[in-house]
């Protein structure tokens, strides 16, 4: 009943122009039309977006009503958890006003792609696994492989990693995230070649090749956005130690550790 009356007084709210901006009200406080739709804008054409936003406001109100009430808005904590958002208010809108000020040219976010990019391709690997707690658990998975037992079979039985349920496959991976003694072995094996035991710290894995290649190289525009908030980042940083150098920083007790 609470909701259709809520969701009855929304459209009485938007259809008559007497109740335009108040859509609820919360201990005495106005919950308005504009402050649901800034809240999220999708509400202005949405009812059921709306509604939500407007509970989400009105549960908000309630509890900020409440912490008033209790006099948490007059406490040091408060007041100094209030200074700090506004100094950190200020920095983020200073650098904000920074990185607008200096926008990063498309001749940069260039130079840190080919940087990035423009260097021999790392290998990814394509593999199978199964992980058995024990060496001899491990030997009887080969001696059924030899015997033409189906590895995906095989992986959904005895496998006690979480890829059990794929059939042991892990998809493509980079070499830099394989684990060592992994890669140590499907580095010498040939695809489709089944391998181990091999000792890890899961327990022992016996694996098997299915794919290798280059690992394929973004285009620019995939990564565009990503290096040019990179490149600002730095920017930022380096505005950072201008500052504080024109403004003679200086450590006054030394770093422990230093």
């Amino acid at each position: 009943m609470k909701k259709i009356a809520i969701c009855a007084f929304l459209a009485a709210s938007i259809a008559d122009p007497a109740f335009a901006q108040t859509l609820a009200r919360v201990g005495g406080v106005s919950i308005t039309l504009q402050q649901v739709i800034a809240a999220n804008p999708a509400a202005k054409a949405n009812p059921t977006v709306r509604h939500q936003a407007l509970l989400a406001l009105i549960n908000r109100q309630a509890v900020l009503n409440e912490a008033k009430r209790s006099g948490l808005t007059k406490s040091a904590a408060y007041n100094s958890a209030v200074a700090e958002a506004k100094e950190n208010v200020a920095i983020n809108l200073l650098a904000q006003q920074y990185v607008q000020s200096h926008p990063v040219t498309d001749q940069k976010v260039l130079a840190a792609y080919q940087e990035v990019f423009n260097k021999p391709a790392s290998p990814e690997y394509r593999y199978r696994q199964i992980i058995v707690t024990s060496y001899s658990i491990a030997q009887t998975v080969l001696a059924d492989l030899k015997d033409g037992q189906d590895f995906s079979v095989l992986a959904g039985r005895m496998s006690q990693d979480a890829s059990a349920d794929v059939g042991g496959e892990l998809g493509w991976q980079l070499a830099s995230r394989l684990p060592a003694p992994i890669l140590k072995v499907i580095k010498k094996i040939k695809i489709s070649e089944v391998a181990g035991p091999i000792s890890i710290p899961q327990g022992y894995a016996v694996i098997q090749l299915l794919a290798m290649r280059d690992a394929p190289k973004p285009t620019l525009d995939q990564v565009k956005d990503q290096l040019t908030n990179a490149l600002q980042q730095q920017e930022w940083v380096k505005e950072i130690i201008r500052l504080r150098t024109a403004q003679g920083a200086q450590l006054i007790v030394p770093l422990s550790g230093n």
